[in-house]
């Protein structure tokens, strides 16, 4: 009999124990999603325009989607001369 409520003991206990890092990870995600909105928060010193940056993050990806363009161009050529 003792050894049955043992096992019923550690079985509550394991899941305790999963159940209070799952906790702990969805806090430490929530507290990471909250450090990003304050950046664009009006009562922010440090306050981040977010249309600006949405702008300035479009001309960024331009540009990137250029460069692996180029680079793509570059593979192409040099694979179709061998």
């Amino acid at each position: 009999m003792d050894n049955i409520y043992n096992q019923i003991c550690e079985m509550e206990l394991t899941d305790l124990r999963d159940k209070l890092v799952n906790l702990q990870n969805i806090l430490i995600s929530m507290y990471t999603v909250k450090e990003e909105m304050w950046k664009y928060h009006p009562s922010n010193e440090d306050f981040i325009n977010p249309i600006k940056e949405y702008d300035n993050l479009l001309i960024q990806i331009h540009k990137l989607e250029k460069q692996v363009s180029e680079v793509e161009l570059k593979i192409s050529h040099l694979s179709s001369l061998n």
